[in-house]
């Protein structure tokens, strides 16, 4: 199959490689990171650098999708990337002399900028150069690479830091950054045609590309809502208490049950093509839910293993069918701004859950895990409800084709 896509789509294939290389690059930085905070017992520089990547997201996201939707794609995303790589190689010259102080938090938040700016864009290139009919595949293709670099990483980082030294993983995600920005500099988009309007207006579009697709107002701040308990449940009360429990070793296993679990779910989703996209999305992050319960309710490490992969499995196909609903609902010119309003909500959510999260002692985990599978659940039930109403108003083609609350008999 991955053949075939080869030589059928090698813009598909550039677009893989460059995504597998920036998950590398992300998994290396932050063990690298906390390589850094711990040996320096350094825990403020490290939750400092940390916020300083992540905080541009909230700031910034929505101008990347307006410059998405109006200039060149490529461009930008490869020019975000190589604008990343300078920032991380100033943090492999930094970090080694002075620890995580305020020169590697600064050069943090620049590269924080980067990512936001060209996030939208790195997104929306894929409709630019799959087909409605190939972006579930096509989804699933580029995540399969994203998730088998993101398995690899973590051993990866280590063996190169035994064997050398941490400074040697810092200038690998300068390695890393700079084939992404190679990869990403080839491929090819047609050229589309763009209104002469202001970048201000253009930026202000937002809300007219929302009333233009109005689904999104319903699905977007849904999975806001479904992934920030979930991520506030499963990253901050369950490994607390599953490490209280059972130990570490239990816990490390069922991470990389999950990973597995990826993997295996973009292989899986390469052959999916449902039509009701949003809503079998719905059901397959409903997986997750067992996670949550098995880890409150079991004291089986046997059951922790096969619910953790379940749900990465889950999450994954989740994911790949999310991405190909918005990708093929949503017009080609304003992909920018819908993909950047869907990375604002869920990056903006998720930090507040884990401050929530956190407010929970581990004495409470099991009523907490429990109450948070429970409200998920609820949440599943009226995600497939509204997701049968807003997917029947798409054919398969995913062009839009009755009001948004018609029902498709």
């Amino acid at each position: 199959m991955l053949a075939t896509l080869r030589s059928a789509n090698s813009q598909l294939i550039l677009l893989a490689w460059a995504q597998g290389f920036q998950a590398l690059a992300g998994v290396l930085l932050t063990l690298a990171l906390a390589f850094y905070g711990a040996a320096n017992s350094d825990a403020m520089g490290l939750g400092l650098s940390l916020a300083a990547r992540t905080l541009p997201t909230l700031l910034v996201a929505l101008i990347g999708g307006a410059a998405a939707d109006r200039w060149n794609r490529t461009k930008i995303a490869a020019g975000s990337v190589a604008l990343g790589a300078i920032a991380n190689a100033g943090l492999a010259i930094v970090i080694p002399l002075s620890g995580l102080d305020w020169k590697a938090q600064s050069l943090s938040l620049i590269a924080g900028f980067a990512s936001a700016i060209g996030a939208p864009s790195l997104y929306a290139l894929l409709p630019s150069i799959v087909g409605n009919d190939e972006l579930v595949k096509g989804n699933a293709v580029v995540r399969t690479f994203r998730n088998t670099a993101s398995a690899l990483g973590p051993g990866l980082g280590a063996a190169v830091a035994s064997l050398a030294s941490f400074q040697f993983v810092l200038w690998a995600i300068v390695v890393c950054n700079a084939l992404a920005c190679v990869l990403l500099s080839q491929i090819k988009v047609a050229s589309r045609a763009v209104k002469p309007t202001s970048f201000r207006r253009e930026l202000a579009g937002l809300g007219s590309v929302l009333s233009e697709n109005r689904w999104l107002l319903f699905a977007v701040p849904f999975w806001g809502l479904f992934l920030a308990i979930q991520s506030g449940a499963a990253d901050v009360t369950q490994p607390l208490h599953v490490m209280d429990r059972h130990g570490t070793g239990v816990w490390s296993i069922m991470l990389t049950a999950m990973t597995i679990g990826y993997i295996t779910g973009s292989l899986i989703a390469i052959k999916m093509k449902p039509r009701r996209l949003f809503t079998w999305s719905v059901v397959f992050g409903a997986f997750s839910i067992s996670q949550l319960l098995a880890s409150a309710h079991s004291g089986s490490t046997l059951v922790l293993i096969c619910t953790s992969f379940v749900t990465g499995l889950g999450f994954e196909i989740s994911g790949v069918l999310w991405g190909a609903a918005l990708q093929s609902r949503v017009p080609e010119e304003h992909m920018g701004r819908a993909a950047s309003f869907d990375y604002a909500i869920s990056f903006g959510l998720t930090p507040i859950a884990y401050a929530a999260f956190g407010f929970f002692p581990i004495a409470d985990a099991i009523p907490v895990l429990t109450l948070s599978a429970a409200v998920l659940g609820g949440l599943t039930v009226a995600g497939v409800f509204i997701g049968l109403i807003l997917d029947a108003a798409y054919p398969r083609s995913g062009c839009f084709s009755l009001t948004l609350w018609a029902i498709d008999k």
